[in-house]
């Protein structure tokens, strides 16, 4: 069953980039490129390991978890990344910080920080008004997107591994291209694990950022966090026994 969703959201995934090749929305090359992807995945284990002459730009979110390094590796073969983190006080403390730096320098891909002012949102989730997660992925997204198109580059890449199939490929203002790497691969979190492995890099950071473990002070909080595990354990990217681990955690069983 497993491998029939794979095909499923791959082949949908074909069907996104090839939609917006037909509105001359990509150049040809990044579209060859984004397929070849596609087809190697569906038939081998190292699928992103292979070479192109004419690499342009992208933009990679990168919080320095597993999701986003995967993704700054998969692209790394058909993208010269540049990997912008976005920084806060309220979300990373400065162990993690410099992890990311070391991170970077590993990969071999080009970083940058970049700040925002998260003030508001700690302020209500201090509060215990508002859950974290989504305002605070709202922002994320919007700064990183908006560096992308101060620097004039077309294509942004997110770790996301839940906006499968016509989601993972999008069509953005300004002429910009999102792609969610891993849910464009049909990747899990298992196989993106597997992935850094074949580069020696392995990651062990704890789940949930300091603000959300702000917000687990106030108990009617945890469940929204719970929520969002139980989501990735139903749509298969995380397995039950990491979703269980992760829920206890929380609940600090």
């Amino acid at each position: 069953m497993e491998e029939i969703i794979k095909e499923i959201r791959l082949n949908t995934s074909k069907k996104a980039l090839k939609l917006i090749k037909e509105k001359n929305l990509i150049d040809l090359d990044v579209y060859d490129n984004l397929m070849n992807l596609l087809n190697r995945r569906i038939k081998g284990e190292k699928f992103y390991r292979f070479d192109v002459r004419h690499k342009p730009t992208c933009v990679v979110a990168f919080s320095g978890g597993v999701d986003s390094s995967a993704s700054a590796i998969i692209s790394k073969s058909i993208f010269d990344v540049v990997g912008v983190t976005v920084y806060s006080k309220y979300i990373m403390h400065e162990e993690v910080k410099n992890h990311i730096k070391n991170l970077s320098k590993k990969l071999d891909i080009k970083h940058e920080f970049i700040d925002i002012n998260m003030d508001e949102i700690a302020k209500d989730v201090e509060d215990g008004r508002y859950h974290p997660c989504g305002r605070c992925h709202k922002a994320v997204e919007e700064a990183v997107i908006n560096y992308a198109k101060n620097k004039g580059i077309k294509f942004v890449i997110f770790g996301d591994l839940l906006s499968v199939g016509y989601l993972s490929i999008i069509p953005m203002d300004d002429g910009l291209i999102r792609i969610n790497m891993p849910a464009f691969l049909s990747l899990t979190k298992n196989e993106n694990r597997k992935i850094l492995r074949q580069n020696n890099i392995e990651i062990k950071l704890p789940y949930g950022c300091p603000l959300v473990k702000k917000a687990h002070k106030h108990r009617h909080m945890k469940k929204f966090t719970i929520q969002r595990i139980l989501r990735e354990v139903r749509a298969q990217v995380v397995d039950k026994d990491e979703g269980l681990k992760n829920i206890l955690d929380i609940l600090n069983l």
